[in-house]
């Protein structure tokens, strides 16, 4: 079976995907990349898989170099040559739909035998009016349409109605963090943990979000978290893990964040080290309490795999939906509806922080393991190509 797959590989989340469902003897798989990982080489090395970097021109914009039209069909041959099956394609896997990129690979696009589109969340939820406007001409020719939850189904629908509903399927990335936290949870202490990173052991450990970006909304939750009393202020550290999603402005809006601790004499530290497998593990097991305030997700990945490590969970309300999953288990979690009412959810999750009965069972992690485990996903993904 030969898959081509557009996406980007230096993202764990590709690595994982190719490891996990592309890893039988019998698939042929080809990724074009706009860049060749560095991280991930001898993973996709491993398992067999070969990366294809797109052309200088696609990468700087066609629609900025008009001259470089004529040179489309010399560029779709030379990659036909380089995929080794461009006459043969059983699939054609976008992840992360971007009408623009399928449209600079259209003729593989065309000769795909079945064509995916996996939308991971904000290529659907964040699209311009003008890429819905787009969508449809290939939400048509589709075979499957993939999205994660069904709250990003239910969006779907608000946008493109019920006729593709014969072509939808929801399946989530599945998660291969979960088995090296049961290692870390097996082989280290949470106090080892913290010590791995020089936390302190009688502060309670407070991340919040997981990235740089701004939509992370870090000013916000900082300033409502100021509204707390300074005795319980005290009992805090607090974790900012930075290591992707910095923007141009990035220092800027780091110095606002600085001011509003400082000003509040908050105890804090930036982690711009990039983290993956144990290590990674390790740091989900160091929080105690994961604060979380983004704009949009479709359910990330990240928070589940704090609350797998044993952190206390504060979501927004506007995010509660998409996991559903843990209402279901009867997994505790504490939520505020807008910001103003964050300080409070913090403060109450603060005082039962040490309730036994809050603490995460190994029923409830079963249960979060059942829901995105590789194991439980791997072979409806691979189902999308028979």
């Amino acid at each position: 079976m030969n898959i081509l797959l557009l996406a980007y590989s230096d993202s764990v989340f590709t690595r994982d995907f190719c490891e996990q469902v592309l890893n039988k003897e019998n698939i042929n798989t080809v990724i074009l990349t706009p860049a060749s990982t560095k991280q991930y080489r001898q993973d996709y090395v491993d398992n067999h898989v070969k990366e294809i970097e797109w052309p200088d021109f696609f990468l700087k914009g066609i629609g900025k170099n008009l001259s470089a039209l004529p040179l489309l069909m010399k560029e779709w041959n030379s990659l036909k040559e380089k995929i080794g099956f461009g006459d043969q394609i059983d699939a054609l896997h976008i992840h992360y739909v971007e009408p623009l990129h399928i449209l600079y690979f259209f003729p593989f696009w065309r000769r795909a035998r079945k064509r995916v589109l996996t939308f991971w969340g904000s290529d659907l939820l964040r699209a311009s009016k003008q890429k819905l406007w787009i969508f449809p001409f290939f939400l048509k020719q589709s075979t499957s349409i993939v999205l994660m939850i069904q709250n990003q189904c239910n969006y779907f629908h608000e946008v493109f109605g019920h006729k593709y509903d014969d072509k939808l399927h929801i399946i989530d990335f599945g998660n291969s963090l979960l088995n090296v936290i049961d290692d870390v949870i097996q082989n280290y202490t949470v106090e080892e943990c913290k010590k791995h990173f020089n936390l302190p052991l009688d502060k309670l450990i407070v991340h919040i979000g997981y990235n740089a970006f701004r939509d992370q909304q870090h000013l916000k939750i900082l300033e409502n978290i100021a509204l707390l009393s300074k005795d319980m202020m005290q009992k805090l550290k607090l974790i900012f893990h930075i290591s992707y999603g910095q923007e141009n402005d990035f220092d800027d809006y780091k110095q606002q964040m600085v001011e509003i601790m400082d000003a509040a004499q908050m105890d804090y530290v930036f982690i711009d080290t990039y983290l993956q497998g144990e290590e990674l593990a390790m740091f989900r097991r160091t929080c105690d309490l994961f604060v979380y305030g983004q704009k949009t997700d479709a359910r990330s990945a990240s928070p589940l795999e704090y609350i797998y490590a044993g952190a206390e969970f504060v979501c927004p309300r506007w995010l509660a939906g998409n996991y559903e999953m843990l209402d279901q288990a009867g997994i505790r979690y504490y939520s505020y509806n807008d910001f103003g009412e964050l300080d409070k959810a913090i403060q109450l999750c603060l005082e039962k922080i040490d309730s036994p009965e809050g603490k995460i069972s190994d029923r409830e992690r079963k249960a979060i393991r059942d829901e995105i485990s590789w194991d439980s996903l791997a072979e409806k993904w691979r189902a999308l190509y028979e």
